[in-house]
C-alpha cells in the first residue's frame, strides 16, 4: 500500500519521464491522465490512462522497460 498522494505521484512521473508532457484531464472532460511527446519525425505521440499507475506502466513499457532513477 502506497502513501503517495496523487499530486506527488504526478510530480514524480513528470520527472521520471521528462520527454513527456503529463497532465490530468480537465475537470468536466472525463477522468484520467494523458501524456504527449513529439516524435523524432515531428509527429505527436499521445497516451491516455484512467489512472497514474496505468500511465506509469505504459510509459515504462514504451521506454523499453527502462526507468529513470527515483530520488
Amino acid at each position: 500500500m502506497s502513501s503517495e498522494t496523487t499530486a506527488t505521484h504526478l510530480a514524480r512521473l513528470k520527472v521520471q519521464f521528462r520527454d513527456w508532457s503529463i497532465r490530468a484531464i480537465e475537470p468536466g472532460n472525463g477522468v484520467g491522465f494523458t501524456a504527449k511527446r513529439t516524435t523524432a519525425r515531428g509527429g505527436v505521440r499521445s497516451v491516455y490512462a484512467p489512472t497514474l499507475g496505468e500511465l506509469e506502466a505504459t510509459l515504462a513499457e514504451l521506454a523499453g522497460g527502462r526507468r529513470r532513477d527515483r530520488r
